[in-house]
């Protein structure tokens, strides 16, 4: 596993989810927490998941105020 950067963007966003129960996790991203069906996702993958979505919606505003 690589270092987390605590100063960038992405390494904030990855240890405030880190902190977080597996649960809590399964529940940012709407996916169901007892759906038999729900593809098996580690922990590293979930987080990797909601920080993209943070940094994809950061973009989004980001772009939004220029235009």
């Amino acid at each position: 596993m690589a270092m987390i950067d605590p100063r960038t963007p992405i390494g904030k966003a990855t240890l405030r989810y880190r902190g977080l129960p597996t649960r809590h996790l399964l529940s940012l991203l709407r996916l169901g927490v007892e759906d038999p069906e729900r593809p098996f996702y580690s922990r590293d993958e979930l987080i990797a998941m909601l920080v993209d979505r943070d940094l994809n919606n950061q973009l989004r505003r980001a772009f939004a105020k220029q235009s």
